[in-house]
């Protein structure tokens, strides 16, 4: 799985949001299907191809300052590693943010 997610990095970096990049998702997709009990990671994965697909860019801005690409890698790196309870954390962001579910306010 991580050779996959360098894989699909480097496309990103090479060859921006492609065809190529949207098969390589279809494929990460497939193996958190086969591989793990995750169906939130699945949907988020099928959900970002289907942004791409759709308006040729990856428009989920969780990093604010950043584009597209940068949001993607950046979902890429935490799914890379998506044990750790800090990503973890971070994953159920990026999936609210992907659903539209806004953000609880902290209370202090």
């Amino acid at each position: 799985m991580k050779q996959q997610i360098d894989a699909i990095k480097k496309t990103l970096e090479t060859e921006g949001f492609s065809p190529k990049l949207v098969e390589q998702l279809k494929s990460l997709r497939e193996w958190f299907k086969a591989n793990r009990n995750e169906p939130g990671y699945v949907k988020m994965i099928r959900l970002a191809y289907e942004n791409i697909e759709e308006y040729g860019d990856y428009s989920y801005l969780y990093l604010e300052e950043e584009d597209g690409v940068a949001n993607l890698s950046y979902l890429l790196d935490l799914l890379g590693d998506y044990d750790n309870k800090y990503n973890k954390e971070e994953l159920q962001d990026i999936k609210n943010l992907m659903l539209g579910i806004e953000p609880e306010p902290e209370v202090e």
